[in-house]
């Protein structure tokens, strides 16, 4: 198969992404010469223009903009393979993305001991929901939420998961702990949807009517809510895994005994090389055992 030149390809790939030859050079450190040569190459092997150029401006034409998607995942997949090859790039600092529940909740209040456990290490979190981090974040791993689906990226999961209907002994002892005395205080609500899947099924299952809950906050992020119910302002419905350390204590108690069985969990999930890496490994054996204590 004839191909075009790698070098070619490589300018053509910096113009198309900056749209100007000028800012090309720059991030390629050549000259704008240099740039206009490669280009020129590419459109003769191609025997067609690649870009219009207008009053000292540039900007890809039709068949430029055609070229352009398999060019930026051509270079994009070659730079996972040779990160998949060379040896671990920062061996001495390990960087966490996680949500920030996740990160306030469970991995903040435990990290000292893996830290005990691993002093050469310089641990880093990225509270966040991205997946398209591991392109240029620095990111070894993350934590995500899911059903362990992330197309391109290995996913270990973590543990089983429920729903539960929480809240402050505090708040129940202020009333008759009856289903309309409960469903009558204020609900801190997560919007999310596996979240409002589990608030429908529990108003199904003890004839309640969904419409008539009375809801004091609403947001997608269980931090704020987890916060919130401890403080005794309101029952909540959250992930078993991020308030069973509450419930163990007694800060919070898990009403009616409630729990919506839920196929979304915790998963550990990066490009497939990074499980390879001696921290990430130890990380993971730390965090299966922090988890099973749970």
């Amino acid at each position: 198969m004839r191909l075009p030149p790698l070098k070619s390809l490589q300018v053509f790939l910096a113009a198309a992404q900056q749209q100007s030859f000028k800012c090309a050079a720059e991030q390629l450190h050549v000259t704008q010469a240099a740039v206009s040569q490669q280009i020129r190459l590419l459109e003769r092997f191609f025997d067609t223009p690649l870009f219009d150029r207008e009053n000292n401006q540039t900007r890809l034409n039709a068949k430029g903009q055609l070229l352009f998607p398999y060019i930026e995942k051509a270079f994009e997949q070659m730079t996972l393979g040779v990160n998949a090859v060379i040896s671990e790039p920062n061996p001495f600092s390990l960087r966490i993305s996680a949500l920030h529940s996740v990160t306030s909740l469970l991995l903040v209040p435990k990290i000292s001991d893996f830290q005990q456990q691993n002093p050469d290490l310089n641990v880093q979190f990225s509270p966040n929901n991205k997946l398209d981090l591991f392109q240029g974040d620095g990111v070894d791993i993350a934590i995500r939420r899911g059903l362990g689906q992330y197309p391109g990226l290995e996913s270990h999961k973590l543990i089983d998961d429920a729903i539960v209907l929480v809240a402050s002994p505090l708040l129940l002892s202020t009333i008759k702990q009856e289903l309309n005395a409960i469903f009558s205080l204020p609900l801190l609500e997560d919007i999310s949807s596996d979240i409002q899947e589990a608030i429908t099924a529990c108003c199904s299952t003890f004839g309640i009517n969904k419409a008539q809950l009375h809801i004091k906050l609403s947001t997608t992020d269980a931090l704020p809510i987890v916060q919130q119910a401890l403080a005794g302002q309101g029952i909540a419905f959250v992930s078993k895994v991020l308030v069973k350390q509450y419930i163990k204590q007694g800060q919070l108690v898990n009403v009616l005994d409630y729990a919506y069985d839920n196929p979304r969990t915790l998963y550990l999930v990066a490009p497939p090389h990074h499980f390879l890496w001696p921290k990430v490994k130890r990380f993971e054996k730390w965090l299966r055992a922090a988890f099973a204590a749970l």
